[in-house]
Protein backbone atom coordinates (compact mmCIF):
# COMPACT_ATOMS: atom_id res chain seq x y z
CA UNK A 1 0.00 0.00 0.00
CA UNK A 2 1.42 3.51 -1.02
CA UNK A 3 1.68 6.24 1.65
CA UNK A 4 1.35 10.12 0.72
CA UNK A 5 2.37 12.95 2.52
CA UNK A 6 -0.14 15.50 1.74
CA UNK A 7 -1.01 19.10 3.41
CA UNK A 8 -4.23 18.71 5.62
CA UNK A 9 -6.84 21.01 5.67
CA UNK A 10 -8.93 20.60 8.89
CA UNK A 11 -12.54 22.06 8.07
CA UNK A 12 -15.98 20.27 9.09
CA UNK A 13 -17.10 19.28 5.73
CA UNK A 14 -18.42 15.67 4.62
CA UNK A 15 -16.70 14.97 1.44
CA UNK A 16 -17.22 11.42 0.04
CA UNK A 17 -15.54 10.11 -3.83
CA UNK A 18 -16.41 12.40 -6.74
CA UNK A 19 -18.33 14.80 -4.42
CA UNK A 20 -17.67 18.69 -5.49
CA UNK A 21 -17.35 21.66 -3.18
CA UNK A 22 -16.37 25.53 -2.75
CA UNK A 23 -13.45 26.79 -0.48
CA UNK A 24 -13.11 29.85 0.59
CA UNK A 25 -9.07 30.40 1.16
CA UNK A 26 -7.66 33.75 2.81
CA UNK A 27 -4.84 32.50 5.46
CA UNK A 28 -1.60 32.25 4.41
CA UNK A 29 -0.66 28.59 5.16
CA UNK A 30 -3.74 27.44 3.36
CA UNK A 31 -2.49 29.41 0.41
CA UNK A 32 0.28 27.78 0.80
CA UNK A 33 -1.47 24.72 0.86
CA UNK A 34 -3.12 25.69 -2.38
CA UNK A 35 0.50 26.13 -3.62
CA UNK A 36 1.92 22.54 -2.63
CA UNK A 37 -1.19 20.80 -4.06
CA UNK A 38 -1.48 22.45 -7.17
CA UNK A 39 2.41 21.39 -8.04
CA UNK A 40 1.42 18.02 -6.20
CA UNK A 41 -1.00 15.53 -5.26
CA UNK A 42 -3.99 18.05 -3.79
CA UNK A 43 -4.59 17.77 0.12
CA UNK A 44 -6.93 16.47 2.50
CA UNK A 45 -9.63 17.90 3.72
CA UNK A 46 -9.94 17.01 7.66
CA UNK A 47 -13.38 16.61 9.43
CA UNK A 48 -11.82 15.77 12.75
CA UNK A 49 -9.59 17.84 13.34
CA UNK A 50 -10.67 17.96 17.43
CA UNK A 51 -8.02 15.23 17.96
CA UNK A 52 -4.55 16.27 19.26
CA UNK A 53 -1.22 14.90 16.66
CA UNK A 54 -0.67 12.37 18.91
CA UNK A 55 -4.17 10.43 19.40
CA UNK A 56 -5.18 11.40 15.34
CA UNK A 57 -5.95 7.80 13.51
CA UNK A 58 -9.04 9.34 11.10
CA UNK A 59 -10.58 9.23 7.65
CA UNK A 60 -10.38 12.39 5.39
CA UNK A 61 -11.47 13.24 2.30
CA UNK A 62 -8.37 13.81 -0.47
CA UNK A 63 -8.78 16.10 -2.60
CA UNK A 64 -8.39 17.72 -6.14
CA UNK A 65 -7.84 21.19 -6.89
CA UNK A 66 -10.50 21.33 -10.13
CA UNK A 67 -11.00 25.22 -10.57
CA UNK A 68 -9.74 28.54 -9.11
CA UNK A 69 -10.99 32.07 -9.00
CA UNK A 70 -10.91 35.21 -6.94
CA UNK A 71 -14.22 36.46 -5.16
CA UNK A 72 -14.96 40.38 -4.83
CA UNK A 73 -13.17 40.68 -1.94
CA UNK A 74 -10.14 39.17 -2.95
CA UNK A 75 -10.37 35.91 -1.45
CA UNK A 76 -9.06 32.38 -3.07
CA UNK A 77 -11.97 30.22 -4.42
CA UNK A 78 -11.38 26.87 -4.94
CA UNK A 79 -13.37 24.05 -6.62
CA UNK A 80 -11.92 20.76 -4.89
CA UNK A 81 -13.24 17.32 -5.93
CA UNK A 82 -13.17 14.18 -3.72
CA UNK A 83 -10.75 11.81 -5.53
CA UNK A 84 -10.86 9.27 -2.41
CA UNK A 85 -11.32 8.68 1.15
CA UNK A 86 -7.93 8.28 3.25
CA UNK A 87 -6.80 6.99 6.30
CA UNK A 88 -4.91 10.05 7.88
CA UNK A 89 -1.57 9.37 10.26
CA UNK A 90 1.11 11.19 11.60
CA UNK A 91 0.16 14.02 11.59
CA UNK A 92 3.12 17.01 11.66
CA UNK A 93 3.06 20.88 11.72
CA UNK A 94 5.60 23.01 9.15
CA UNK A 95 6.69 26.36 10.19
CA UNK A 96 3.77 28.36 8.49
CA UNK A 97 1.36 26.23 11.31
CA UNK A 98 0.47 24.19 8.00
CA UNK A 99 -0.55 20.53 9.30
CA UNK A 100 1.18 17.65 6.94
CA UNK A 101 0.17 13.73 7.39
CA UNK A 102 0.54 10.29 6.02
CA UNK A 103 -2.64 9.15 3.97
CA UNK A 104 -3.85 5.94 2.72
CA UNK A 105 -6.30 5.86 0.21
CA UNK A 106 -9.46 3.95 1.70
CA UNK A 107 -11.69 1.69 -0.38
CA UNK A 108 -15.21 3.07 -0.53
CA UNK A 109 -18.35 1.65 -2.37
CA UNK A 110 -18.33 0.20 -5.40
CA UNK A 111 -20.72 1.29 -8.46
CA UNK A 112 -24.78 0.78 -8.36
CA UNK A 113 -27.12 1.75 -10.58
CA UNK A 114 -30.27 3.38 -10.09
CA UNK A 115 -33.05 0.77 -9.52
CA UNK A 116 -36.72 1.21 -8.17
CA UNK A 117 -36.17 1.63 -4.74
CA UNK A 118 -34.22 4.44 -5.03
CA UNK A 119 -35.62 6.23 -8.35
CA UNK A 120 -37.34 8.63 -5.89
CA UNK A 121 -34.18 9.76 -4.10
CA UNK A 122 -32.50 10.44 -7.50
CA UNK A 123 -35.06 12.89 -8.99
CA UNK A 124 -36.04 14.35 -5.88
CA UNK A 125 -31.59 15.34 -6.09
CA UNK A 126 -32.20 16.08 -9.91
CA UNK A 127 -35.14 19.18 -8.42
CA UNK A 128 -32.73 19.65 -5.67
CA UNK A 129 -29.85 20.43 -8.62
CA UNK A 130 -32.41 22.34 -10.65
CA UNK A 131 -33.02 24.93 -8.22
CA UNK A 132 -29.67 25.45 -6.81
CA UNK A 133 -27.32 26.97 -9.59
CA UNK A 134 -24.09 27.45 -7.74
CA UNK A 135 -24.84 23.45 -7.21
CA UNK A 136 -25.44 22.69 -10.43
CA UNK A 137 -22.64 24.52 -11.78
CA UNK A 138 -19.86 22.79 -9.59
CA UNK A 139 -20.78 19.55 -11.20
CA UNK A 140 -20.02 19.08 -14.91
CA UNK A 141 -20.67 15.84 -14.82
CA UNK A 142 -23.58 14.63 -13.05
CA UNK A 143 -24.00 11.15 -12.32
CA UNK A 144 -27.80 10.14 -11.06
CA UNK A 145 -27.87 7.20 -12.82
CA UNK A 146 -25.49 5.64 -10.33
CA UNK A 147 -26.93 5.43 -6.86
CA UNK A 148 -23.85 5.56 -5.12
CA UNK A 149 -22.97 8.83 -6.77
CA UNK A 150 -26.90 9.88 -5.97
CA UNK A 151 -26.87 8.68 -1.87
CA UNK A 152 -23.29 10.44 -1.44
CA UNK A 153 -24.36 13.70 -2.56
CA UNK A 154 -27.42 13.39 -0.58
CA UNK A 155 -25.45 12.66 2.42
CA UNK A 156 -23.36 15.70 1.71
CA UNK A 157 -26.02 17.98 1.54
CA UNK A 158 -28.12 16.52 4.27
CA UNK A 159 -28.32 18.96 7.58
CA UNK A 160 -27.23 15.44 9.82
CA UNK A 161 -24.52 15.92 12.20
CA UNK A 162 -21.06 15.23 11.18
CA UNK A 163 -20.71 12.16 13.84
CA UNK A 164 -23.55 10.86 11.80
CA UNK A 165 -22.56 10.82 8.38
CA UNK A 166 -19.51 9.08 9.46
CA UNK A 167 -21.57 5.87 9.93
CA UNK A 168 -21.29 5.44 6.09
CA UNK A 169 -17.11 5.78 5.85
CA UNK A 170 -16.99 2.32 5.70
CA UNK A 171 -16.53 0.61 2.63
CA UNK A 172 -19.77 -1.68 3.23
CA UNK A 173 -21.75 0.73 4.66
CA UNK A 174 -24.18 1.92 0.94
CA UNK A 175 -27.27 -0.41 2.28
CA UNK A 176 -27.46 1.77 5.15
CA UNK A 177 -26.41 4.73 3.69
CA UNK A 178 -29.41 4.13 1.01
CA UNK A 179 -31.91 3.41 3.76
CA UNK A 180 -30.78 6.43 5.78
CA UNK A 181 -31.27 8.71 2.93
CA UNK A 182 -34.36 6.92 1.35
CA UNK A 183 -36.17 7.34 5.04
CA UNK A 184 -35.48 11.30 5.13
CA UNK A 185 -36.33 12.27 1.55
CA UNK A 186 -39.67 9.77 0.71
CA UNK A 187 -40.61 11.10 4.61
CA UNK A 188 -40.30 14.92 3.86
CA UNK A 189 -41.83 14.15 0.34
CA UNK A 190 -45.10 12.70 2.00
CA UNK A 191 -45.39 15.32 4.31
CA UNK A 192 -45.76 18.02 1.04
Amino acid sequence: MTTFNLPIFPLPIFLLPQGITRLRIFEARYLKMVSLAMKNNGFVILPNASASASELKAIGSWVEIIDFDQSENGLLLIDVRCKCLVDVSALQQDEKQLHHAQVNRRAHWSETRVNETNDKIASSLKQVFSHNSELDNLYVDKNFQLANWVVARWLELLPVKLDEKNAFIEQDSFHHAMQFVEAIILAEESNN
